[in-house]
């Protein structure tokens, strides 16, 4: 009896042992599977980032080429304009200034009355330069509105119409209000002119996610 008892023993610890080490394979077996899958998710989660970043590079790059291009082209041509004596740089910016600029815009209002002989008060509008927009990453000129008192004659005024619409720079007359008599003649002319601001490149940096 005692002999077929050690048996069974031996049989049960056997098995137990089994038991044990298949436990032990396959919780060793998941461990690797799961940490296999944590590799391979964060392997292809650095080959995706990485992918991006050269496709970024890669964009970069070809702008820079594009732009390095534009700017070979831009030289030549601004070369040619220069040359002109009709358009140059100086009757661009004279035309269409980079900048709101209301003391100079007073100025140069200031010297076409005088020019066609009309007095001129030194208003022309309410100041914006607070609000006026300085840089834009769209080339596109921003109105500016005017209101412009000047007193003269009837001629003198007709003349100061004429010479603010045939001046270099793009000033457009809405309305124009008269009072008073031919020979002391007061006239408040609504009008809009245009400047268009300096363009930011939009250089800056983009971090790839």
């Amino acid at each position: 009896m005692n002999q077929q008892l050690d048996k069974k023993e031996t049989k049960r610890e056997k098995i137990s042992r089994a038991n044990s080490t298949v436990f032990i394979a396959v919780a060793v077996a998941a461990v690797v599977v799961m940490a296999s899958l944590i590799a391979a998710k964060f392997l292809w989660a650095q080959l995706s980032y990485n992918s991006r970043v050269i496709s970024a590079k890669v964009e970069a790059r070809n702008q820079i080429k594009k732009n390095n291009s534009s700017v070979d082209s831009l030289s030549k041509e601004f070369v040619d304009l220069e040359a002109s004596a009709s358009t140059n740089s100086k009757v661009i910016l004279h035309a269409l200034p980079p900048s709101y600029d209301y003391p100079g815009l007073a100025t140069y209002i200031e010297s076409l009355a005088q020019t066609s002989g009309v007095t001129f008060p030194g208003s022309v509008g309410q100041d914006i330069s607070e609000s006026a927009i300085r840089t834009s990453v769209v080339s596109e000129p921003q109105e500016i509105p005017l209101s412009i008192e000047v007193n003269g004659t009837y001629d003198s005024i007709v003349q100061f119409i004429k010479n603010t619409e045939l001046s270099i720079r793009p000033i457009h007359i809405t309305s124009v209000e008269y009072s008073g008599t031919s020979d002391k003649l007061k006239a408040l002319i609504t009008a809009t002119t245009y400047y268009q601001p300096t363009r930011d490149l939009g250089v800056g940096k983009m971090e790839v996610q």
